[in-house]
């Protein structure tokens, strides 16, 4: 019972947070002010008031990760509205996310070893550009810290989503298929909420950038791995 009630405490927490954090950004509509951020603020304040551990807020709100696991299914429902328009284009998006897996892990692992970093750190920062559940995932069987790339991606998905539409803008392109998987591909599931502000299209995208990329970066982090080994 009373491990009931401790479980539901933390999500209580974790929900009243992000409906804070959700009312604070559509407020100001500032990135700094990203529901994320300011959820995650208000979960770390709390935590530390009470004296809750990382572990222990982790430990009771596993149900959240496995709905947060599943949540990209909801981006399926936009991609069949836009089935046909994304299966004439399935080449090129395959091909942008691919190379998009690569140029993530290549932009992480050679500054990270010119920079002297240990094999542990190079991992933890591999799955950046991807997803958090899968991220986690990536980083735990390669023998990352789960908990740095936590913070890696969320870092990574905010810088994206608040200088993605500049880029985009200043280097002219339009196009809403490559906005989204612009966005989808470097900032994952907070670049694709900003993709879907631009519209459904750069949504569909987004959406479909977060599942390629992680697939490709599944795939191509072992081989980097194993790569990286002959080196330390």
């Amino acid at each position: 019972m009373k491990a009931l009630l401790l479980e539901s405490l933390f999500i209580v927490i974790t929900a009243l947070s992000y409906i804070a954090g959700r009312a604070v950004y559509k407020r100001t509509k500032w990135m700094l002010f990203h529901t994320v951020i300011v959820a995650t603020a208000l979960v770390i304040l709390i935590c530390t008031i009470c004296g809750a551990g990382m572990e222990l807020y982790e430990e009771n709100t596993k149900v959240l990760k496995y709905l947060l696991n599943i949540s990209v299914v909801a981006f399926g429902y936009l991609l069949h509205k836009h089935y046909e328009y994304i299966k004439q284009r399935g080449a090129a998006i395959f091909t942008a996310t691919l190379l998009g897996s690569l140029a993530a892990l290549v932009s992480v692992v050679f500054p990270a070893m010119i920079a002297g970093s240990d094999m542990s750190s190079i991992i933890t920062l591999m799955p950046k550009s991807v997803t958090n559940p899968i991220a986690i995932v990536i980083s735990a069987e390669q023998g990352g810290d789960i908990y740095l790339t936590s913070v890696m991606v969320i870092v990574a998905g905010i810088f994206g989503a608040l200088t993605g539409p500049w880029f985009l803008q200043i280097t002219g392109i339009k196009s809403p298929l490559a906005k989204g998987i612009a966005l989808g591909s470097a900032s994952h599931g907070i670049g694709t909420a900003k993709a879907l502000e631009m519209g459904a299209l750069e949504g569909v995208a987004g959406g479909l950038a977060i599942a390629l990329m992680g697939l490709f970066t599944s795939l191509l982090v072992p081989l980097f791995v194993k790569l990286l080994n002959t080196f330390y």
